[in-house]
């Protein structure tokens, strides 16, 4: 089973930076989105577009993929035969916390989102 923490531990300060400090969950989705895309592009040493990662907080499994990118031989032998199922979880979990906490809060977040 390969492994692909070195790039989780590589990327992760980045992600929580930037997920801490999204200020609604429009942004969270983008953060999640682009930051997924760029460790699969790492790993899989080609382009992985945010398009094709797709957050869906109010569902069991907070993320999905596009077809285009299931069919994807060298995605679908990384996911098959690795760690990143578990790192996408955490990036995943880590969002969907977030999610949560801002949409709770929403008159808060849109008087930040005026300010700035």
């Amino acid at each position: 089973m390969n492994s692909y923490t070195d790039v989780e531990k590589k990327l992760w300060p980045k992600y929580r930076e930037e997920i801490n400090h999204s200020r609604n969950t429009v942004e969270v989705e983008g953060v999640f989105t682009m930051q997924v895309a760029e460790l699969l592009s790492e790993i899989l040493g080609e382009k992985i577009y945010s398009e094709d990662v797709i957050f869906h907080p109010q569902e069991e499994c907070f993320y999905r993929f596009t077809e285009k990118l299931l069919k994807n031989e060298n995605f679908k032998t990384a996911f098959e035969s690795s760690d990143l199922g578990a790192i996408i979880d955490r990036y995943a979990h880590s969002a969907n916390s977030r999610y949560v906490h801002l949409s709770k809060l929403p008159e808060k977040t849109n008087s930040k989102i005026k300010r700035h």
